[in-house]
């Protein structure tokens, strides 16, 4: 992901309100280069996705990431966002950028994320191993579901 990407991804995020974050250009611009990943799934030439992950010790101010350097200390990559766009859901792209952060994450031993409490992202996750390990209550009043994978060698 570079600064020229910013558009597309700030458009893409939109596309996934209630279950990620609002994002500007300007929040983008310094999750991109605190990230561990900072990608975007390109699809024919055109954006259809992106992903943000971070490690522990990184700069990243979230609530669940302070909450998993509590649980887990420096054993774990967090999955901040993975947003697909709304043409390419229910293909495998998500499964297929899973995947590829879960393999990259091995050293850590996990994955960790947290979800909207009760949404299909929760279902996504369950399906592909994640547990639930807490829940969190954000500032406004909304519950996440805070979930781990373990991950095996």
């Amino acid at each position: 992901m570079t600064a020229a990407d910013a558009a597309a991804v700030v458009a893409l995020n939109a596309t996934a309100e209630g279950l990620v974050e609002p994002l500007t250009a300007d929040r983008l611009d310094w999750l991109r280069l605190i990230a561990a990943h900072a990608a975007v799934v390109d699809l024919d030439g055109r954006p259809a996705g992106f992903v943000l992950t971070f490690t522990p010790g990184s700069a990243y101010d979230g609530l669940a990431f302070a909450s998993f350097t509590r649980t887990y200390a420096d054993r774990f990559l967090y999955i901040e966002r993975i947003v697909i766009a709304p043409d390419n859901r229910r293909q495998g792209l998500a499964s297929k950028v899973y995947r590829a952060v879960e393999r990259s994450a091995h050293p850590f031993d996990r994955t960790v994320a947290a979800v909207p409490t009760d949404s299909p992202a929760f279902t996504f996750h369950a399906g592909r191993g994640y547990e639930e390990v807490g829940k969190q209550r954000l500032p406004d009043g909304t519950v996440t579901t805070l979930v781990s994978k373990e991950l095996t060698t």
